[in-house]
């Protein structure tokens, strides 16, 4: 083993380090580090016992030559845990950091069952950074070793929390590889920074109170602007971070982003976590009701402060099933609102994703975009998007594209592309947001995707809906965008008729012929508020513009409606009337909206015809003979079943007058 370095911390927010070697991941997935074996630490004590003349050398029972040995005290705290998990060779690994504390600890909770680590903010001033050069890594801190406990929570909370004018929480650093963190609770923000790969954090819970039921604020009440946020929650910062699994975890109130790769972490899994929200997976009332949007720099109790949520840079992540409501941070009137999800890079995979709706389905909605995309060669589908960018008001982002998902920027060529298919995508009860579920952002995108027009309905029978290629688009000038697109994939989605461009429920596919002509079988019947929109997706190079096979286009501007059969027919007009006159029939056919074209046909004891003007017509007699007439107009218009009225009518001679001269006497 080298001589370890010692080397100055760069930034006084940083609580402690797993202190490992500064070399590269491994390219292949490491294997995790699930401990059988080695070196077990048994924290004790939740007191931190850091102070100038002691924080940086003292280990819990580790000895090594003159510069690491155990404290004086016997005790074992978390940091000198991490301290010696860092500093023992690779022949002790793996390496266990267990808890062990009892409940006559000072930091005891009795009416929780917890045990709150504490972390000495005096010693992160002075913190140094060491380095050593062997492998390390393999370490697992689990909160769940400490005996006895809740059972529905964290049992040992860390509390980060600063006491004077530190902006946020501290920060655990990973510099090396295949290490577990899990069942552990923040208070107070802070961040798990992973400069390595192969690392698992689970069960955690970040910026929550000890209960779990909301946001821990900064100590310092005073400033409660957006210093009262958690710095963020689990950051992947440099090209090492790959191959990370983050699950599971509950982090709330991230003013910076609660999960976040950058600088081209590859291959992380992110699933199954709960941002936004409290431990049980709920904005509680009455913030469920929809979050408030506000724009204020100031911390407001009457507001909810979900954060922000995930980011993604690199290439090939996995983001599925996490579920996201309530972003909202201090913030001034000029800010962006936080977006959802933000996803650049290449290869990415984001699915099962629930943004804006709680566990109870509690329609809060985010603030921000629901996800915004960069890049290429991402699948995107199956999320659900509800009530996002109630943070804007139409188009003050400066573009024409209010929007659940917008792809923003979008590399160009034939093996480029990005598909966005059978998400849910709607508003709850917002008047004017979203306009449209899926469009693109201009200039970040080329005219010839943003205004290619998906296929278009022709024809709705039950449940079997046909259709062909969709209409060409003229551009101002007469330039013209082809929608033909052969043998093509057609998405089918309900929407209702409010007017916005949503996709309330994914309810079939078809595969277009070489003319754009297709066939499909819905799962289900249309209901009577109920319309489709479209969504084509290219199954070959160069058919929408220059994009490669698995591009897809904007939902259809046009909402498709099934054909609706008349309901009823009416006849209004005189009953009795006399030879020689011209009378007017009134006939009107429900419902107003009923589908054309009607056939109308007069049968009985006039010979006459009717045109109609959409819904209604006047038919127009004149008797010649006195009588008993009856007539009867029946109209169909192809669905369902033809409607009918009679009318009788009862005609009379038509009366004259003599007229004489008149006498005078």
């Amino acid at each position: 083993m080298k001589i370890a370095k010692l080397l100055k911390m760069a930034g006084p927010i940083l609580f402690f380090a797993l202190l490992m070697s500064w070399i590269a991941a491994p390219a292949s997935e490491p294997v995790r580090a699930e401990v059988s074996g080695g070196v077990v630490i048994t924290v004790n004590t939740t007191a931190d016992l850091a102070n100038s003349t002691n924080y940086d050398n003292h280990t819990c029972s580790y000895t090594s030559g003159a510069i690491y040995f155990p404290a004086g005290d016997g005790q074992c705290t978390l940091r000198r845990a991490i301290l010696e998990a860092g500093v023992r060779p690779d022949s002790d690994r793996p390496i266990s950091i267990q808890f062990n504390i009892p409940t006559s600890d000072s930091n005891y909770n009795a009416s929780l069952q917890i045990w709150e680590v504490q972390i000495d903010e005096s010693y992160i001033w002075e913190l140094d950074r060491r380095f050593i050069t062997d492998d390390g890594g393999q370490v697992t801190i689990d909160g769940n070793t400490q005996p006895n406990g809740r059972t529905d929570g964290p049992k040992i909370m860390v509390n980060t929390n600063r006491d004077n004018s530190e902006l946020f929480g501290s920060s655990l650093e990973v510099r090396t590889s295949n290490n577990i963190i899990r069942n552990l609770g923040f208070i107070g923000g802070g961040q798990i920074i992973l400069y390595e790969g192969g690392n698992t954090i689970e069960n955690n819970w970040m910026g929550l109170t000890a209960d779990g039921t909301g946001l821990s604020l900064a100590s310092d009440a005073s400033t409660q602007a957006m210093r009262s946020m958690a710095r963020g929650g689990i950051i992947m910062p440099n090209e090492a971070s790959d191959n990370n699994i983050i699950q599971n975890n509950r982090i709330i109130g991230a003013f910076e982003r609660a999960i976040r790769i950058t600088s081209g972490g590859d291959n992380n899994l992110i699933q199954n976590n709960f941002i936004g929200m409290n431990a049980d997976g709920l904005v509680p009332a009455p913030f469920n009701n929809g979050v408030n949007c506000t724009r204020e720099l100031d911390y407001n109790a009457s507001f909810w402060y979900g954060g922000r949520g995930i980011q993604v840079t690199g290439s090939n992540n996995t983001i599925i099933n996490n579920r996201i409501a309530g972003l909202h941070i201090p913030q001034s009137t000029n800010d962006t609102p936080p977006i959802t999800m933000e996803i650049s890079g290449d290869g990415h995979t984001v699915t099962g994703n629930v943004i804006g709706r709680d566990v109870a389905n509690n329609n809060v909605g985010v603030c921000g975009q629901g996800m915004l995309l960069q890049g290429t060669e991402h699948l995107v589908e199956l999320n659900t998007i509800v009530h996002s960018r109630n943070g804007f008001e139409p188009n003050d982002d400066g573009t024409d594209f209010d929007s659940a998902i917008l792809t923003q920027s979008f590399a160009v060529g034939s093996n480029h592309w990005i598909t966005v298919r059978k998400n849910t995508i709607l508003d709850a009860d917002q008047a004017t947001h979203p306009d449209h579920a899926y469009r693109f952002a201009s200039p970040g995108v080329p005219v010839e995707l943003r205004q290619f027009n998906p296929a278009k309905v022709t024809s709705i029978n039950g449940t079997t809906v046909s259709g062909t290629r969709g209409d060409d688009a003229v551009l101002p000038g007469g330039a013209v965008i082809s929608a033909a697109c052969p043998n093509c994939t057609v998405y089918l989605y309900a929407d209702d008729l409010d007017g916005r461009i949503e996709a309330h429920e994914f309810l079939g596919e078809a595969t277009a012929n070489s003319a754009g002509n297709w066939t499909a079988t819905l799962s289900r019947p249309l209901a009577a508020n109920e319309g489709l929109r479209t969504q084509s997706m290219a199954n070959g190079n160069g058919v929408i513009h220059i994009y490669g096979a698995g591009t897809t286009s904007k939902l259809s501007d046009i909402l498709y409606l099934p054909p609706k059969a008349p309901t009823s027919l009416t006849i209004s007009g005189p009953t009795s009337g006399v030879t020689g006159t011209q009378y007017g029939f009134n006939i009107t056919i429900n419902p107003a909206d009923v589908s054309l074209p009607i056939d109308v046909e007069v049968t009985g004891d006039v010979t006459a015809s009717a045109t109609l003007n959409d819904n209604e017509a006047v038919l127009t007699v004149t008797f010649n003979n006195p009588g008993s007439y009856s007539f009867t107009v029946t109209a169909t218009n192809g669905v369902g079943s033809s409607v009918m009225d009679t009318h009788s009518i009862e005609i009379s001679e038509a009366g004259f007058s003599v007229y004489l001269p008149m006498v005078v006497k």
